[in-house]
């Protein structure tokens, strides 16, 4: 009895395994003469997250070169570092100004305060070329920058084949071509004279080109233009000058810190005017940063970083003489932000954390002292680091990139601006939720 029970279950195996042959076959798909293709290929890889950080910051800030790689799929630990091809002499080379990617051009683009704009292949990780601005020397508008007029901000416009880069402080911006570097236009901006920061809507309309200069040199704080037309459309006057800035998602508000302010102010780019001053608590900050016998780093003002989560919900403002992120709960129209303190996030004592970008998901934040914040958490979960351990802390151009098989695919934006996408689920969640 007990060898056919055995005999019955080997056949029972036996037949489902030739059922499962049958079905496997019948799944698969049929070439023209009738026989079986091949099975389907594997699934592709999975993407890989890398995240970039253009070095050395002011004053060649740890004595950082290059754009150093880190793997985000495993914990942020070091791949690589990518030299601008300095002389041992030259090292660490001149301040990064700012960063940004094309995705159909597979680059990222550099620009230095020594006068230039380096374009990196993605695949080699080698300088594909070099913009250098003026053949001639320009008259500087600001002590120390480079004379041949280049390079401030650079942005990608939509479709990635055209760069905007904002001269070295000068009054005028760059129209180039991302594949090779060629001047493509340019856009004067006289009153906002030594530009600086920018952003741009996502269709590429709309653009607010900020300055770093303000009511002391009697000048606007931002240039809102017609990025397709190259002209300016208004100018905006803050209380002082502009430093970091951001916008909504449709650029129908622009968020900035000025200098002397812990907080930031808001304007209407339709309008032209300054709508709002918000301000951290005055006992929180006012006499400590009046106070000749404390030292801060960094830019010499209380907030020189903000950005907002991609669905507006949230403002994030730097607070120097805090060691501290702190948030500004953002309802309805984004008029009228709320300071939520239970949300502050400290950083690193004494460093000073100076700029912020966040991925497109709005999941994670990495600002300035080199943290890397969860930011639905509102808390710290890691730190920027070199190949020898030691921490990046001035980490102002940072990029974050999904790649495909070594393709770029995807690429944060160096400034954490709003997206209409997540804004309008935002939005449409409290309508629901509301009826």
């Amino acid at each position: 009895m007990k060898l056919r029970n055995v005999l019955m279950a080997t056949a029972s195996l036996a037949f489902a395994a030739c059922v499962a042959g049958s079905v496997s076959a019948q799944d698969r798909p049929t070439a023209p003469n009738g026989a079986s293709a091949a099975a389907p290929a594997a699934p592709r890889s999975k993407l890989r997250h890398l995240l970039y950080i253009a070095t050395p910051g002011d004053n060649g800030a740890d004595d950082q070169s290059g754009v150093v790689v880190l793997d985000a799929d495993h914990d942020y630990r070091f791949v690589a570092r990518i030299p601008y091809g300095l002389a041992a002499s030259e090292m660490p080379g001149p301040k990064i100004s700012g960063m940004t990617a094309s995705i159909p051009e597979n680059k990222i683009y550099v620009t230095t305060d020594g006068g230039s704009l380096i374009a990196f292949d993605l695949k080699t990780d080698t300088i594909a070329w070099t913009f250098k601005g003026e053949k001639n020397p320009v008259t500087l508008q600001r002590p120390g920058s480079a004379t041949d007029g280049c390079c401030e901000r650079p942005y990608t416009l939509p479709g990635g084949k055209t760069l905007l880069v904002a001269s070295s402080y000068n009054s005028w911006w760059y129209y180039l071509d991302a594949h090779t570097g060629k001047v493509l236009g340019r856009l004067d901006t006289p009153l906002t004279p030594r530009a600086h920061n920018l952003a741009v809507t996502a269709d590429g309309q709309l653009g607010v080109l900020g300055t770093l200069s303000g009511p002391k040199e009697k000048t606007a704080g931002i240039a809102v233009v017609d990025v397709p037309g190259k002209k300016v459309l208004r100018y905006i006057y803050f209380s002082d000058s502009v430093r970091p800035l951001t916008i909504n998602h449709d650029a129908s508000l622009v968020y900035v810190n000025v200098n002397n302010l812990d907080g930031f102010e808001i304007a209407d780019t339709a309008t032209g005017k300054m709508i709002k001053r918000v301000e951290l608590p005055g006992e929180m900050w006012k006499a400590k940063w009046a106070d000749p016998n404390r030292h801060y780093f960094g830019h010499g003002l209380p907030s020189h970083g903000i950005g907002m989560t991609p669905d507006e919900s949230e403002i994030w403002v730097t607070d120097v003489v805090n060691d501290a992120w702190q948030i500004w709960d953002n309802p309805g129209d984004g008029r009228n932000p709320v300071y939520n303190p239970s949300k502050t996030v400290p950083t690193t004592p004494g460093v000073g954390s100076s700029w912020i970008s966040m991925t497109n998901d709005g999941k994670l934040a990495f600002v300035g002292d080199g943290s890397i914040i969860d930011v639905r958490a509102h808390k710290v979960i890691g730190v920027m680091k070199d190949e020898y351990g030691h921490p990046i802390h001035a980490a102002e151009k940072v990029l974050y990139g999904a790649f495909d098989e070594g393709k770029l695919v995807e690429m944060s934006n160096q400034f954490a601006i709003g997206d209409a996408k997540a804004y309008a689920a935002r939005m449409g969640t409290n309508k629901q939720a509301s009826n």
